[in-house]
């Protein structure tokens, strides 16, 4: 496995959803997707931060990122794999709020490391629900992806805790 192979990879299949993912962070959206709404433990069902501008952003996000990697990569199913994989990685987030409301962590305080992993959980899911052949063939680049996914997100959530976008360092 060379980097230039892995990089071109990860690029390919993991861009999308990590835009789509950091996109929500860059709006303070007024409109929550739960309106507020309780769970039956009398919990908010996601919370305040969750929002459908954030949501709106991400998605466009991955569009975006999409048109520039079939451009790139000469295939236009690019484009559809973008939209795709940004929407599942922003459920995956939406998941990973509802999870932690339910364990009582207010919005925006972290849980490592379900606050770095799932939207590229739930896009990894959606490429193996796809049977993407050059995805699933690849187990040893995903782990490397989930790890490097890992990394990054803790470095660039700390940057944007210290340019004053995020309130916490995780």
């Amino acid at each position: 496995m060379s980097i230039d192979v892995f990089a071109r990879w990860f690029i390919k299949y993991y861009l999308p959803p990590m835009i789509a993912n950091a996109m929500p962070v860059l709006v303070k959206g007024s409109t929550p997707i739960d309106r507020g709404a309780l769970f039956i433990d009398g919990k908010p069902l996601l919370g305040s931060n969750k929002t459908w501008e954030g949501l709106l952003l991400g998605l466009l996000g991955a569009y975006l990122s999409g048109i520039a990697l079939s451009v790139a990569f000469e295939d236009s199913a690019f484009l559809v794999m973008a939209l795709g994989s940004g929407f599942a990685a922003l459920m995956g987030d939406l998941l990973g709020a509802f999870i932690k409301r339910r364990l009582g962590i207010k919005p925006g305080d972290p849980l490592v490391p379900l606050d770095q992993l799932d939207f590229a959980l739930s896009s990894t899911i959606f490429y193996y629900c796809l049977d993407v052949p050059e995805f699933v063939s690849n187990p040893g680049f995903v782990a490397l992806a989930l790890l490097l996914i890992l990394v990054l997100h803790i470095t660039t959530n700390y940057a944007a805790y210290l340019i004053g976008l995020k309130q916490t360092k995780l």
